[in-house]
This record gives structure tokens, C-alpha cells and sequence, in this order.
């Protein structure tokens, strides 16, 4: 069996602690709750527990994927280059001591370390402004990351200009406005993009949605059981509890 050089661990939400190839990457931070949002789920890992980090992406500004509060209180903000979305994110990083900040726009890839780099992936426009996926080569493992995203068009094209990845992180709660159209996949949705991509395993993120404030105004349609039951001969879905680290294994 193949020593693995990809492995995973949900914080929350779309807060995931990637480490591939010998190296550790922060997704779509979110630590702290805030009154009128919680997580409806554990807290997976506290900041204080996590180790160096080669970089952090971040999707959105929305405070469940753009945590401030936890931010400021990272060590490593010095050394740890960031990746944002939009202006107003790197002007907000930087106020926090951050050194190395950069919007990365769709298409635009970085190397983040000799057998590790990153590529900005168009994943539509909300009212908050452009989002961002992010796609990881390291070593033979390919990651695409999803933080906030709805259409599986996207991935398709995605697919025929870069080919298949091995692992998916995808949103699976479909949540939405009383009303208006979905701000991220539902289950049906995230079967159908991890296929599109061609990966071998969905890991369901942006899944969790606790009663709060914002419970009634935004409703989730989905959850990552149901993509389970929905995944086709080929697909594994891999739901990660917060805090339980997962291998993965060619």
C-alpha cells in the first residue's frame, strides 16, 4: 500500500486543515461563533492547535469562511502567505500584521512550495463579490476545494481544461435565502460536481447549519447523508465529524 501524501481535517464548516505532500494548508477560516451565527457542529481544532502553515486560502468574506477574530490571533501571520478573494480581504489581512497577502484571480496559479502549488478556480458571484475555489497539486494528488460554490457547470469546465482531481470538497446543505436562488450546492449538486471533476471521493463541507439569527433567513436544503445516498458506483463520500483526520490512499 502507497504511503499516503494527502490528508484531511474539518474544523468546521468549510474550515478544513489540508496536508498534502508534506505540507499544511488552512481553508475558509472560521473559529469563533458569533451571536447571530453559530456553527451547529463542533469546533474540530482551535487555532492554537494548528501547526505551521504553508498558506491560507479563503473562498468569500463571509465571516463563516473569513474569520477575523481568529486571524488576529494566528502566530505565524508574519511568515504565512495569504490568499483572498478580493481587495477589500487583503486590506483587512494586512491591518492584521499579515506580511504576504495576494487576490488571486481566476486562473492564476502559485507555487507555494517546491512539489505543492495552488490555482484559483472561477466559482461564481454572490452579493458579497467573486468567489474563489482553489484547486492543490502535490506530489500525484490532486484537491479541489470548493468552499462556496453552486454550479456544477463550473466544474465541468474546470475538468476539460485541467482534468480529473482525486479528491472534491464540496458545499452539501444548499443553503438559500426564504427567498431567492441557492448560495451553495445541495447534495444532488455535489454528487453531480465531484463526478464532473472526476474525483474518486467527495468530502462534504459547508454542511452543518445551527438555529440562529441568520436560521431565519437562510435554510439549508441537503446534507452530506444525503449525497451518501445519492453517490453513484465509483464515488466514495467521506464524511469527516470535526476534528477526525482522514488519509487518503491510492
Amino acid at each position: 500500500m502507497s504511503k499516503p501524501n494527502l490528508a484531511l481535517t474539518r474544523v468546521a464548516n468549510a474550515c478544513v486543515l489540508l496536508e498534502l505532500d508534506g505540507r499544511a494548508v488552512l481553508t475558509d477560516p472560521w473559529f469563533t461563533e458569533r451571536w447571530y451565527l453559530r456553527r451547529g457542529e463542533p469546533l474540530g481544532l482551535p487555532v492554537a492547535e494548528l501547526p505551521p502553515l504553508t498558506a491560507i486560502v479563503v473562498t468569500n468574506p463571509a465571516v463563516n469562511h473569513w474569520d477575523m477574530r481568529a486571524l488576529a490571533e494566528y502566530p505565524g501571520k508574519a511568515t504565512t502567505p495569504m490568499y483572498v478573494s478580493g481587495e477589500r480581504m487583503a486590506r483587512q489581512a494586512r491591518s492584521l500584521g499579515y506580511r504576504t497577502v495576494e487576490v488571486l484571480r481566476w486562473h492564476e496559479t502559485r507555487q507555494l512550495a517546491p512539489t505543492l502549488s495552488v490555482e484559483a478556480v472561477p466559482a461564481g458571484r454572490t452579493l458579497l463579490g467573486r468567489n474563489n475555489a482553489y484547486e492543490f497539486t502535490g506530489g500525484q494528488s490532486r484537491v479541489f476545494f470548493g468552499g462556496e460554490i453552486q454550479d456544477v457547470e463550473l466544474l465541468r469546465e474546470h475538468r476539460a481544461r485541467r482534468g480529473p482531481v482525486d479528491v472534491a470538497l464540496l458545499p452539501t446543505n444548499g443553503l438559500r435565502p426564504l427567498i431567492g436562488p441557492p448560495l451553495v450546492m445541495g447534495p444532488a449538486e455535489a454528487v453531480a460536481g465531484a463526478v464532473a471533476l472526476g474525483a474518486r471521493v467527495l468530502v462534504p463541507v459547508h454542511d452543518a447549519h445551527a438555529r440562529d439569527l441568520l436560521s431565519l433567513f437562510f435554510r439549508r436544503h441537503g446534507s452530506a447523508s444525503d449525497a451518501t445516498r445519492m453517490a453513484p458506483a465509483g464515488l466514495d463520500v467521506v464524511g469527516l465529524p470535526p476534528g477526525r483526520r482522514w488519509e487518503f490512499i491510492r
